[in-house]
């Protein structure tokens, strides 16, 4: 399937429901199944990763397949391993490609006796069905804060608690601490200190719970605000009290000429009555690597000189980012390069054109959804493979058209 996008007539004010967050949604379901009585969770994403975890947190299988999923799979590990489930995990082939090796490692320290299948670090790996004991790890954060998140999730229940000592650049930061919040929120302690992370042994609380809106998926609309001229879009349910590091697009974005109002239903965004673009773009996406697409978009399409820092992970996604923004990029000439193995640079030599390439989205829903905005700029702008977009944003072409993007789907 294709999704052909063109401008169409945008409408001057449209609201757009975002999807609630799925990394909030799926600690949330780890810490339900956790729990003797579930609690009632509102506003659960929707997205396939969440769906599938909370279809497999419901099963007893003998192999777990969580699809392309980073976080289903790594939680879904160490929940397994916490229950001393006998069983294989295993997940798509991108997801195979993808490291599980430090918190593997991790696991079998605290007596796991979990082997790799086929290739060493990476899944399908086989649980033996041996119980935890708490303690002490030893996690190097260079790689995923989901290790960490998947340890700290599990470590109440563990009889003596745990003490996660992280090694390395601690990358992502703001999910840990998304991880801790919600912890806490359910009633366990957690102390986070520099590099020593302390949970000692507790048992959660049975408490109703709403899911915000996903800061991720509105940075797409934040792209789709800068890149046309004169829509406003409403966000409801997205507040700037928020669990997630992504909320910092709104201070990024201030800077490409966006602002942003936060009401007490959500959000308002819009362009600023007058601005002017930088030449020069800098932001650090350490803690928030999934919000860099979009504004990557942004720079390339307006011809603006950028250096995205702290992506040391771009190459570690659903697929390898770095080079797919790149490739995909190109073709509309829009030229960058990925350096030092964390900074994705966009040069402003080259002005945007409409490309006759079909945007290829390497099994990436954020590849697919950050190109499909481009069509504000040209054109009409051709996405392989839409349905990707399911993995975090399923509504999100729906969306679109009611935004007054002109939306086709051919086969």
């Amino acid at each position: 399937m294709r999704a052909e996008i063109g401008v169409g007539e945008l409408k001057s004010e449209v609201e757009i429901q975002l999807p609630a967050s799925k990394s909030i949604s799926n600690r949330v379901l780890i810490i339900n199944a956790l729990l003797s009585d579930s609690a009632p969770i509102n506003n659960l994403s929707k997205a396939a990763d969440t769906q599938i975890l909370d279809r497999l947190l419901q099963s007893e299988l003998s192999i777990y397949d969580a699809g392309d999923g980073g976080t289903t799979a790594r939680f879904l590990l160490a929940y397994c391993a916490l229950k001393g489930n006998a069983c294989t995990i295993t997940g798509s082939e991108s997801l195979q490609r993808r490291p599980v090796a430090p918190l593997v490692d991790a696991l079998n320290e605290l007596g796991a006796g979990i082997s790799y299948v086929n290739n060493p670090g990476c899944l399908p790996v086989k649980l033996s069905g041996s119980k935890l004991l708490g303690g002490n790890v030893t996690v190097n954060g260079e790689i995923s804060s989901q290790f960490i998140s998947a340890l700290m999730l599990i470590a109440p229940i563990l009889p003596d608690g745990l003490k996660i000592t992280l090694t390395g650049e601690i990358l992502s930061l703001p999910y840990i601490q998304m991880t801790a919040s919600v912890m806490q929120y359910f009633g366990v302690d957690v102390i986070v200190d520099g590099d020593q992370i302390n949970i000692p042994s507790g048992n959660y609380s049975a408490l109703p719970f709403t899911v915000e809106s996903d800061w991720s998926a509105a940075s797409y609309w934040y792209e789709a605000v800068a890149l046309s001229d004169g829509m406003e879009v409403v966000l409801p349910g997205l507040h700037q009290n928020s669990l997630q590091g992504d909320s910092i697009i709104h201070t990024y974005m201030d800077s490409l000429g966006v602002e942003t109002m936060f009401e007490d239903s959500g959000t308002r965004i819009r362009k600023k009555s007058t601005y002017n673009l930088p030449e020069y773009f800098t932001a650090d996406f350490t803690g928030c690597p999934d919000i860099a697409p979009a504004i990557a978009v942004v720079c390339g399409a307006q011809n603006i000189t950028a250096d995205l820092t702290g992506l040391k992970n771009f190459r570690l996604k659903e697929s390898d980012r770095a080079s797919a923004l790149q490739r995909e990029l190109y073709n509309f000439n829009v030229k960058t390069d990925f350096c030092g193995g964390s900074k994705f640079k966009i040069y402003a030599d080259s002005g945007l054109r409409m490309s006759r390439y079909t945007v290829k989205t390497y099994n990436d829903h954020r590849v697919a959804m950050c190109m499909s905005l481009l069509a504000a700029k040209v054109e009409k702008v051709i996405i392989a493979d839409p349905e990707v977009v399911s993995k975090s944003y399923p509504d999100f072409y729906k969306d679109l058209s009611n935004a007054g993007f002109d939306v086709k789907f051919t086969e």
